[in-house]
């Protein structure tokens, strides 16, 4: 397979996890309507972090969707022109995602675990849900990079053996 095709592939499984995320943020909203109409004070306290949640999964699902079918015409177009230089602009733009999916892999394990233990520290039950929404949204934050950078991951080899 070659360039164009990885990452006619890439962006497609790009897409694809846009639409998942868009399918969950609904649901999670839905839930949030829920919570803000219970007098459930933990709960409350979750909505937050659940508010947040939703503005990740449908703002960056949203823009999956929509802005990376573009990325597949503009690589295309300078792949005509110059193939050396699309691959290398790729080979660059995936170092830096790679960088920082990395760097905040470790950043939202360390607010998980700060959100633990902000809810054994808080006596407000106000509090608790949110210590409990940070985890959920920190937890989520570090499934969502972790599921993208697994797949940059498998297109960054592609795009290694394309620049040789």
């Amino acid at each position: 397979m070659d360039f164009i095709k990885y990452t006619t592939e890439w962006v497609k499984g790009e897409v694809f996890q846009g639409k998942i995320m868009i399918g969950i943020g609904i649901l999670l909203l839905v839930g949030a309507i829920a919570i803000f109409k219970s007098e459930h004070e933990v709960l409350r306290g979750t909505l937050i972090p659940l508010g947040l949640i939703i503005i990740a999964l449908l703002g960056y699902g949203g823009f999956q969707i929509a802005g990376r079918p573009a990325h597949i015409d503009k690589v295309n177009t300078i792949y005509q022109q110059n193939p050396k230089e699309a691959i290398e602009q790729e080979y660059n733009k995936a170092m830096k995602d790679n960088k920082a999916y990395s760097t905040l892999k470790p950043v939202w394990a360390g607010l998980i675990i700060l959100s633990v233990i902000l809810y054994f520290i808080f006596s407000s039950y106000y509090f608790k849900g949110l210590a409990i929404g940070g985890v959920a949204l920190f937890l989520s934050l570090l499934i969502l990079d972790t599921t993208l950078h697994y797949r940059l991951q498998g297109y960054f080899k592609h795009i290694v053996e394309a620049k040789k």
